[in-house]
């Protein structure tokens, strides 16, 4: 659990929210002890135990192998399950892209990813009120990660050892309008990373600016990315700049309502 977290536990007499502090700890460890858990949350040892077995008798907890320490039970593992498989992306997405979309009057994409193919397809989007926009249409068939912001705003920010499996089973150099040596994609990546999103210029499609940034579930995993896209005929560094600004900010509120705390 984050500090900030812990000091509100640790404030907050509310019943309800030392329940949510003691069970959200069990996102940061498998196991807990009564002792080691009230430290790490500033609370009374004698409540942290009322919770922890209340939690027991409720299924939300179960006891560890080693006695007199916790870990998740069935109850909180099922309700874990059902309302991930509940949680609409698409439906989490849609109100947060339409006020960036009108930010930027650009047209604004979201892809999810499939770790199983690593590829990415388009889902929704979110389109410009100007007469000449992006056509994100092809983007809805599956494509590979290593070419445009669409891609590479969900390659730059996997896990490196998925990422360099992925660039290396690529072709040296790296097929597209302008083939890239291996060596060049990596350092493309690096940079995105550390910059926290994606800009390109006619990678995928001719014409097209790109500029992108990653959506993570609440396990910090990177489920898709969200895409603005634009002709560049009205492009410029500016707003290149501010795109990347916007887009980071919407794919942090997406993630944030999909349950990812940074």
């Amino acid at each position: 659990m984050d500090p900030a977290t812990a000091t509100r536990a640790a404030a907050d007499t509310a019943p309800m929210a030392r329940w949510v502090a003691v069970l959200e700890a069990f996102t940061d460890r498998d196991e807990w002890g009564v002792r080691d858990l009230a430290t790490h949350l500033g609370l009374p040892r004698s409540a942290v135990h009322r919770i922890l077995h209340e939690a027991v008798r409720q299924g939300l907890l179960a006891a560890a192998v080693t006695t007199g320490r916790f870990r998740v039970g069935p109850a909180l593992a099922r309700l874990a399950v059902v309302l991930a498989d509940r949680l609409d992306v698409r439906s989490v997405a849609r109100p947060v892209m339409e006020r960036a979309a009108a930010e930027l009057d650009e047209t604004l994409v979201l892809a999810l990813y499939s770790p199983g193919r690593r590829q990415f397809a388009a889902i929704d989007a979110v389109e410009s009120s100007h007469p000449i926009r992006y056509i994100w249409g092809p983007l809805r068939q599956w494509s590979d990660l290593h070419t445009g912001s669409s891609g590479k705003g969900i390659l730059a920010f996997l896990p490196d050892e998925e990422q360099d499996a992925i660039v290396a089973a690529l072709p040296d150099p790296v097929p597209g309008p302008v083939p890239t040596p291996r060596a060049r994609l990596r350092a493309e990546l690096r940079d995105a990373r550390a910059r926290g999103h994606v800009v390109s210029h006619g990678e995928r499609f001719p014409g097209a600016v790109g500029v992108s940034a990653p959506i993570r579930d609440a396990t910090g995993r990177v489920i898709g990315d969200l895409v603005f896209g634009w002709p560049d005929n009205r492009n410029d560094p500016d707003k290149e700049a501010r795109a990347g600004r916007i887009v980071m900010d919407a794919a942090a509120r997406v993630s944030a309502a999909l349950g990812y705390r940074p």
